[in-house]
């Protein structure tokens, strides 16, 4: 149980990868609280992770939704979030020339910019340090693909954004470690853009890694984790 003690929020966590990092997290020791825009299910899932989970409706295209996410952890538990999982996103795929701005607008406030608000609603707490602060990436955040072009420039952002807010915090006690995932079969695929399942990763996989990465011991920091399919990038 090396994560006894340890307050954590998990965005995007009413499925997939965000899912398997709260459970991950709660297996570990670790109070949870997942955080998601559908409530319904967030609240069976953490009903499912017993008295150290519950379940916290917020959207983070919005700051003040984050906001008032950092101010419940606190009430909930008498004490502020010391790790933050910013894993909440979505995509879409096409041709540029027919990428609608809602779509590139909704991938840019959502896998970007909700990263922001997530970092600066919380990060009052954590600069308390010691924390931690994990951004679930991408390999569309390191390199092209075609038909990928919002996608790829909302996951290129963030690794950018992450990697130089870690050199600002790194003196205060706060790891910043980016996870950066090949395919993973979760329900973000378009089903004809799709990779054979057999050959993905499972979101279990990237769940073992952020554990692994935020219960080490103080004097170590996983600054960017790779987890790629054994079959290489589908």
């Amino acid at each position: 149980m090396l994560l006894t003690g340890r307050h954590a929020l998990v965005t995007g966590a009413s499925s997939g990868i965000g899912l398997a990092i709260a459970r991950e997290l709660a297996a570990g020791g670790a109070r949870v609280a997942l955080m998601a825009r559908r409530l319904g299910v967030l609240k069976e899932h953490a009903a499912a992770l017993g008295e150290n989970a519950f379940a916290l409706r917020g959207d983070v295209r919005e700051l003040r939704s984050m906001q008032i996410a950092a101010d419940h952890v606190k009430k909930k538990w008498g004490a502020p979030a010391d790790l933050v999982v910013a894993n909440a996103g979505v995509a879409a795929s096409g041709p540029v020339a027919e990428l609608a701005p809602e779509t590139w607008n909704d991938l840019i406030a959502t896998n970007l910019t909700g990263a922001f608000h997530t970092t600066t609603a919380f990060l009052p707490d954590l600069l308390a340090g010691p924390s931690d602060l994990v951004f679930i990436a991408s390999i569309a955040g390191t390199q092209h693909f075609p038909h990928w072009a919002a996608y790829c420039a909302s996951k290129f952002g963030l690794i950018g954004f992450a990697r130089s807010l870690r050199e600002e915090v790194r003196p205060q006690g706060v790891r910043v470690t980016i996870v950066v995932a090949g395919a993973v079969d979760t329900g973000i695929w378009p089903a004809e853009k799709k990779p054979d399942p057999a050959k993905m990763l499972r979101p279990e996989d990237v769940a073992r890694a952020v554990v692994q990465a935020v219960s080490a011991p103080a004097h170590v920091s996983f600054d960017e984790v790779r987890v790629l399919p054994a079959a290489g990038i589908l």
